[in-house]
């Protein structure tokens, strides 16, 4: 026991300092001693210690919580937006007049037209087909909703229509009178009266409460109205029904004012506080507690991964100041440079801190959502989501301490200013291509009718996907257009498939084949790495007498122990930044 508590006093190299008769040439073997350690990885610290890599085990430990915790988040919120989903395709069932399911396939290829009325009898038809099914509802529906209104009694529709104040046009002769400022105006919709029995007509209860619709000054009109329902999902302790409310809008929308009016159907859903009470088969109130502690696990060891990696920042930080301090004294010149000194900090320590935050904050978010305390899926999803992305990506980090492994991330990283200037060449001439094809092509090509979906053709094209439909769906309505549309995606297709990816990959390829070089021959050392290599000592033999007196005077030899050989291979990385949890 003695002996390792001296073991770990030289260690530290706190033993040369206490001794007054220490020369110079033994504090430049301590500061070689104490660099040489810092920039080992774990295997070899393991080595020259004895102590178990904490951090290490403790990363490894924590990507597999969060994987679990992301996964049964993921199951949860998949059911809860799958019944958004579902819910607001049945509202499109129950109130667009002559909906079919051919509107609900994917937007590519279409398989339809735009779901829309064209004829001013259509579109009271459609009116019309809403309020009569709205009131409808309770009695047709398959589903269990309710109006809101607390006595469970029908709230009536409101139409709100916006308009232009002022909108008279004569096609005939080509004139107008038109004015820029917009009105809306909203008001119930009730039914009106006709042969003793009530109705629900839009036209003649507009003109009853002497209300218009001009076509010509219309720029869209909605119908909206709420409902209630309760989600029932699976039925256990950690699945309890969720009540919701939907805030149905139907829009009419005729701002293109181009003789077709479009009709869409959105629903936004507020989560309500429930009352009920559900007699569960099997009492298993253990299940949800259990959850719950799952969750404090995974936040205790994300702060305690922060609080690791917080005070390996710090000791960082001193040997900075330490070592800056000591070549000042023994080596003034040069100076250590700034790069020189970022060598100190390790970068997957900041991005662990990054996903450790994000995992904590996410767990709140979690806890809440369980508890039925917050009802913020999406921001719960995003901070879970990405804390578990930047976990995976911290693996990298572990893969680095083998030969093979290590010469793939090297490439990565040592590439990564290199392709990013090319990226920024390279997107000069791809937004170029996109802008041209937005302007140029968009009202003759469903690809190119907006800026994001030209940009996305263009990303598929350059991937080899879809090149043939991408030719194929091309308008021929103007010649003109079809032949430039000919040129511009040759040119494209040629240009980013043959040049500029084939540039992409010789420039990763050629910082391989240096990573490879440097394997083979030595790899170009800073002047930190370079002063701490002239400590000979290996890992495993720190404690050992050095015939050269390198780094540990002869002296400590004496408590040393001797320890047999291990048969542990590490292989240590060339990269600079290895000083490794």
């Amino acid at each position: 026991m003695a002996r390792d508590s001296e073991r770990e006093h030289l260690l530290s190299g706190e033993s040369l300092r206490s001794f007054p008769d220490s020369t110079a040439a033994n504090a430049e073997d301590d500061m070689r001693r104490k660099l040489k350690y810092f920039f080992m990885n774990p295997c070899q610290k393991f080595l020259a210690k004895r102590r178990l890599p904490w951090k290490l085990l403790l990363q490894l430990v924590k990507v597999i919580l969060v994987t679990i915790q992301l996964i049964m988040f993921g199951m949860s919120r998949a059911s809860r937006i799958d019944f958004m989903e579902t819910g607001e395709l049945v509202f499109k069932h129950l109130y667009l007049k002559d909906w079919s399911p051919s509107y609900e396939t994917m937007p590519y290829p279409p398989s339809m037209g735009t779901y829309a009325v064209y004829t001013i009898p259509d579109f009271f038809d459609a009116v019309n087909f809403v309020l009569r099914r709205y009131n409808r509802t309770e009695e047709i529906a398959i589903g269990t909703y309710s109006f809101v209104l607390p006595n469970g009694t029908m709230e009536p529709v409101k139409m709100c229509k916006t308009f232009y104040e002022q909108g008279v046009i004569w096609a005939f002769n080509e004139s107008y009178i038109l004015s820029s400022t917009q009105q809306t105006d909203c008001f119930s919709m009730l039914p009106v009266e006709v042969n003793h029995s009530l109705v629900y007509d839009a036209e003649v209860y507009l003109g009853k409460i002497n209300k218009s619709i001009d076509f010509n000054k219309l720029i869209k009109l909605s119908l909206k109205f709420s409902l209630k329902t309760i989600h029932l999902k699976s039925l256990s302790r950690t699945n309890t029904p969720d009540c919701y409310q939907f805030n149905i809008e139907i829009l009419f929308d005729n701002s293109d004012h181009n003789g077709q009016m479009r009709v869409t159907l959105n629903s936004d859903e507020e989560i309500l506080s429930c009352n009920g009470k559900v007699s569960y088969a099997n009492d298993d109130q253990l299940s949800l507690v259990m959850v719950t502690l799952f969750d404090v696990l995974v936040m205790a060891a994300s702060i305690l991964s922060i609080v690791l990696c917080t005070r390996s920042i710090y000791n960082a930080v001193g040997l900075v100041k330490e070592t800056v301090k000591f070549f000042k004294a023994h080596h003034p010149v040069p100076p250590l440079s700034f790069s020189d000194k970022l060598e100190f900090i390790n970068m997957w320590y900041i991005l662990i801190l990054v996903n450790d935050l994000l995992t904590i904050i996410g767990s709140i978010f979690k806890i809440m959502i369980e508890n039925k305390a917050h009802d913020n899926y999406e921001a719960c999803g995003v901070l879970l989501g990405t804390a578990n992305l930047l976990v995976w990506f911290g693996v990298l980090r572990y893969l680095g301490f083998f030969k093979k492994y290590n010469i793939l991330l090297l490439t990565m990283k040592r590439s990564a200013p290199n392709v990013l200037r090319f990226l920024i060449c390279a997107g000069v001439f791809y937004f170029g291509f996109a802008i041209c094809g937005y302007v140029i092509l968009g009202p003759y090509h469903i690809k190119f009718r907006r800026l994001s979906t030209a940009s996305e053709c263009l990303f598929s094209l350059l991937n080899g996907d879809d090149i043939f439909t991408t030719f194929a769906t091309m308008s021929d309505a103007n010649t003109v257009m079809w032949w430039f549309s000919r040129l511009y995606l040759y040119f494209f297709t040629g240009l980013f498939i043959y040049v500029i990816l084939s540039v992409f990959i010789s420039v990763i390829m050629d910082t391989y084949e240096t990573i490879k070089r440097h394997y083979q021959d030595g790899t170009p050392k800073s002047r930190l790495h370079a002063f701490a290599d002239q400590c000979r000592d290996d890992p495993d033999s720190l404690f050992q007498l050095s015939e050269q007196n390198c780094c540990i005077t002869s002296w400590i030899s004496i408590f040393a122990p001797k320890r047999s050989e291990l048969s542990v291979q590490c292989d240590a990385p060339i990269d600079d930044s290895s000083n490794a949890i």
